[in-house]
């Protein structure tokens, strides 16, 4: 599960009248800002989910999706998703086998053997013999990171994927 805690920064680049969310926070180990060292989470701009108005509620009216995290959680997707052991995920692919297959955000989880709604999608990959082909992973665009039903949620093993992505970004 894919979390934030939306606590107010003191910058408000680069919008004006929003305030970038100050960390972000995951299900099992959060990356806290006594992992940036001496950095800021300014200089890791593709970490910030987004930017909201707001210090209580995250809503599709107060918050803003930064581009450049939806651009890093993609790629780390596509470069992974293939290696990821997601017990859920192979049954899928084995249940589907063929075709196209829809990786789901888990905050609003349909019944088996139905899809998720478009917003809820967070993308596809591209199955042969019931195996996710590497480098088919292919955004959805009406996925969205914050919606009525809240904050987007990945399972457990692929929000574990985009942490170590996010420790090896902030590491370098």
């Amino acid at each position: 599960m894919l979390k934030l805690v939306a606590r107010v920064g003191t910058f408000k680049q680069p919008y004006s009248r929003l305030f970038y969310t100050s960390s972000v926070l995951f299900k099992s180990e959060p990356i806290r800002y006594d992992d940036l060292g001496q950095r800021s989470i300014e200089d890791y701009p593709e970490l910030i989910i987004g930017w909201s108005s707001s210090t209580d509620t995250l809503n599709t009216s107060t918050f803003v999706e930064n581009r450049k995290f939806t651009d890093f959680l993609t790629k780390t997707l596509k470069e992974n998703i293939h290696k990821v052991n997601d017990t859920n995920l192979k049954a899928m692919a084995d249940w589907q086998k063929e075709g196209w297959m829809h990786i789901g955000d888990e905050r609003d989880p349909p019944a088996w053997g139905r899809i998720n709604f478009p917003e809820d999608i967070v993308g596809s990959v591209q199955l042969v013999n019931g195996v996710i082909q590497e480098g088919t992973y292919q955004p959805m665009p009406a996925h969205r990171l914050i919606s009525g039903k809240g904050i987007f949620q990945l399972s457990e093993p692929l929000t574990q994927c985009v942490i170590r992505a996010a420790k090896a970004k902030v590491s370098q």
